[in-house]
């Protein structure tokens, strides 16, 4: 129970969950009317408690086991190991993906962008206790400013499925890429395809989805409204839309509840 409840390096650590809904339910009214007209709930209309708690929850997959899953996925982690190689993390949040990537892969700069001004102030913090962060730049800015740069790979972790416009963003990170540049995603492992009875997982994607991701993507004009159970079709179709010839899912297991896949240009 205390790794759970109170050790916040444990794989097992969830105290982070019911402080993500907690902020939801102090915005229930806003959900309501929302639901009811139109619109959305901003993640900054969340606040601090749904931004922390977003990065409590996956802080310590990034520490204990993202070096070691990217290590066996082989071709991705033949080209991360390349000396100079350059690295973007898109949606890069409170900083800890970049800050793992960095770790794992020492001879590597790396670029972090996010559009939340308060993430960047943290993760630029957490890159400097770290010890990384001369290796790192974080930006608050939109991932569509990636365009006049290059980079051999870029990452988003859990962010495509909040993004109002997918299609632009990986139509970005696609243009930012050298002519042999990967992109590597790691998205939520719901089921292929929709079914009434689906199992808790799906239970608990579909409840984040109603109280944080959706809401949160629909507060943004003409969004897509992707939702946290974006199945691996609707990637395949925003891929395809912006531009990129194959998507793969990666032979990473273990990961939590997520999936990783490769995008190639």
């Amino acid at each position: 129970m205390r790794e759970v409840l109170a050790d916040p390096a444990s794989l097992a650590y969830l105290a982070p969950v019911a402080r993500m809904f907690g902020a939801s339910l102090a915005q229930l009214p806003a959900l309501l009317e929302a639901y009811r007209s139109g619109g959305g709930v901003s993640w900054d209309q969340l606040g601090d408690d749904a931004r922390e708690s977003q990065a409590d929850v996956n802080r310590p997959l990034f520490e204990k086991q993202l070096a070691s899953a990217l290590a066996a996925s082989g071709e991705v982690h033949d080209r991360l190991s390349r000396p100079g190689v350059r690295i973007a993390d898109v949606g890069c949040g409170a900083g800890w993906s970049t800050i793992a990537l960095a770790r794992a892969y020492p001879h590597a700069t790396l670029l972090g962008v996010d559009i939340d001004p308060p993430s960047i102030a943290r993760a630029r913090e957490n890159a400097a206790d770290a010890g990384v962060a001369d290796r790192i730049e974080f930006r608050h800015e939109d991932a569509a400013g990636l365009t006049g740069e290059r980079f051999d790979a870029a990452f988003v972790f859990e962010a495509v499925h909040d993004l109002p416009h997918p299609q632009d963003v990986l139509r970005a990170i696609r243009a930012s890429l050298v002519e042999d540049g990967v992109l590597v995603l790691m998205d939520e492992a719901v089921a292929e395809k929709f079914a009434p009875d689906g199992d808790e997982l799906e239970r608990l994607m579909y409840g984040y989805s109603l109280l944080v991701c959706l809401p949160d993507s629909l507060s943004a004009p003409n969004s897509a409204a992707t939702g946290t159970v974006m199945r691996p079709a609707t990637l395949q179709r925003y891929a395809g839309q912006a531009g990129f010839s194959a998507v793969e899912v990666l032979p990473i297991e273990d990961f939590g509840f997520f999936r990783f896949y490769l995008l190639r240009p």
